[in-house]
């Protein structure tokens, strides 16, 4: 048997034409990460007003 690419087989692992490095690690390549990431540091700022009115004894 040859080992030659003739099936149009890729092999172990093939090639990623659609996906950079960056997207895969959660970059900004999805083209929705804006709106994620300001919603994430809305909840983040949400949940530190709570624990400093928690630690001053507002809440």
């Amino acid at each position: 048997m040859s080992k030659g690419n003739g099936d149009g087989m890729l092999g172990v692992g093939g090639t990623r034409s659609k996906l950079s490095r960056g997207a895969l690690r959660g970059g900004a390549g999805g083209g929705r990460g804006g709106t994620d990431r300001a919603r994430a540091q809305d909840q983040r700022q949400e949940l530190l007003r709570k624990f400093q009115e928690r630690a001053t004894g507002k809440g």
